[in-house]
Formats: structure tokens, C-alpha cells, sequence
């Protein structure tokens, strides 16, 4: 016999989340029209934002068996956690610090997700819910903050390797000399949007490796030197293609130019592979 109370829980169901979508847009407008000026920045940290969501839609899915089995008991803390993120969102809106209102999706997710379904299935989600916080731009200021340092690591570096090539070669700041000409080491050669993707790439890889708590927090924590190492190796490299080949082989949006970028995230990944296989390893 057919189920009537399901199909109407159901219908409601196809009721209330578009109505609950359309809220949500309407809400949250300029802020999203924020976060995609973010994303397709030509000098953007976070053009890997627009898959996020699937990777965390793609890892809840992957949790279907064991939602499945617990069962749904709503939990009144997600009101807190919702009216929360109504707070920071009206705080950014007033002040149009869309960081602040950005953030505050999140809060808003999690307060849905405990509400509707309980403290159970959002334990069992908290990964992929927490992994949404790598799709949200943090304020320039500290993009520039943390770039600084970076940058002039990266040109310190940078210049001490080739300098053992015996190739003539100075730095003032961020401006290198070498007898092709002047290099400028700018905030995309920083690495920070190396760090960013890195960070994300190790989180999911901890998440996913079956080692224990412990292990996974060390693979988390060393996907920070390894991206830094990764954009270390590519400085010099652009150095000596621009010294051998002239400054304009090495320019933004040349073929040397992408192809060492693609050379050190290649680099970076087969590190992180390596790495999660040795905490793999047991004697």
C-alpha cells in the first residue's frame, strides 16, 4: 500500500528547500557577487573556490551508508549557530566587510544542518561542512600581511640558488637584477595561492587516509612546507629561463611561465602523495 504521510513529508520537503534556496540568494546577493569577483580575479588566491562545494557534496556522498543508519534528531543549538550568522552578516553588510558576511555562510550551513538534522548526522558531516571554510576569501589585508614574508622569502631564495650557477645576479626588495635585465618577484609569486591549495589538497588527503589521528594532523601540517618548498624551486627556475631565453620567455602567461607552475604543483602533489604513503608505512 502506498505511503501517503511519506509522499506529503516529501512534498513538503520540495517545498521548503527552494523557498529555503530563495532566501538564502536573496540574503546573501552582494556578498556572492563578492566571493565571484574574488574567485575570477586575475590575480586571484581563490580560483579554486568554485569546487569546493563539490568536493564537500562528493564527500558527504561518500558518507551515504552511515547517514543512512543514524537517525535524524533536530537540535535547537543550530538556532544559535543560525541567528549567529544573521549577526555576522549584518555586521558585514553595515561595515561592507563582505569577509565577515562571507564567513558567516558557513555558520549559517552548520546551523542548518544541526538544526534540521541533529548533533549525530552533523558529526558524521563535520569534515565536509568544516572543508566549505576553503571556499571563503579572507580579507586582503591579510592576503598582503601574510604575502609579504613569503614574497621575500621566495626572493631571497630565489637568488641565492642561481647565484650558485655562477650567474651575475642582485636583489633590492622584491626587484632581482640579472644581465637579461629586472625581475620583479610579485604577490602571485608569493605562494600563498599554492599555501591556500595546499592546505585544502592536505586536508582532504588527511581526511581520507587511513592512518591515525595523529599521522593525519602531521600530513596536514607539512602540506604548509611543501608548497612553500614547491614555489621556492619555481623562482629560480624562471630566473634562469629568463636570464638563458631573455625576459619575455618567463612572463606572465607564457608557456614557461604555466609550465613551471604546473612542473611545482606537479612536485607538490607527488611530495604529498609520498608523504601520506611513508605514515602509511609500518614496520
Amino acid at each position: 500500500m502506498y505511503n501517503f504521510k511519506s509522499f506529503n513529508k516529501r512534498k513538503s520537503h520540495l517545498i521548503f528547500f527552494p523557498v529555503l534556496l530563495l532566501l538564502f540568494f536573496t540574503t546573501y546577493h552582494s556578498t556572492l557577487q563578492w566571493m565571484y569577483a574574488r574567485y575570477v580575479s586575475p590575480d586571484s588566491y581563490y580560483s579554486h573556490g568554485f569546487i569546493i562545494p563539490f568536493v564537500t557534496g562528493y564527500l558527504i556522498w561518500n558518507k551515504l551508508g552511515c547517514l543512512k543508519s543514524a537517525k535524524q534528531s533536530p537540535s535547537m543549538w543550530g538556532l544559535i549557530l543560525i541567528a549567529f550568522a544573521m549577526f555576522l552578516h549584518l555586521m558585514g553588510t553595515v561595515f561592507y566587510i563582505f569577509s565577515i558576511s562571507g564567513f558567516s555562510i558557513f555558520f549559517l550551513v552548520f546551523g542548518c544542518v544541526l538544526f534540521i538534522f541533529g548533533k549525530k548526522i552533523t558529526r558524521i558531516v563535520a569534515f565536509p561542512l568544516l572543508f566549505l571554510l576553503f571556499m571563503f576569501p579572507v580579507p586582503l589585508a591579510l592576503i598582503l600581511a601574510i604575502s609579504f614574508p613569503m614574497k621575500m622569502l621566495v626572493a631571497q631564495t630565489g637568488v641565492m640558488i642561481v647565484s650558485m650557477f655562477g650567474i651575475p645576479i642582485y636583489r633590492e626588495g622584491f626587484q632581482i637584477f640579472i644581465p637579461a635585465g629586472q625581475l620583479l618577484v610579485d604577490n602571485p609569486c608569493s605562494g600563498l595561492r599554492s599555501l591556500i591549495a595546499f592546505l585544502a589538497l592536505g586536508a582532504v588527503m588527511a581526511y581520507i587516509s587511513e592512518v591515525s589521528n595523529l599521522r593525519k594532523l602531521i600530513l596536514f601540517v607539512l602540506s604548509i612546507p611543501i608548497a612553500i618548498f614547491s614555489n621556492i624551486v619555481r623562482v629560480p627556475m624562471l630566473i634562469l629561463i629568463s636570464d638563458f631565453w631573455g625576459l619575455d620567455a618567463a612572463a606572465p602567461d607564457t608557456v614557461w611561465h604555466s609550465a613551471t607552475g604546473i612542473f611545482v604543483f606537479a612536485l607538490g602533489l607527488i611530495l604529498m602523495i609520498s608523504l601520506n604513503w611513508m605514515l602509511k608505512w609500518k614496520k
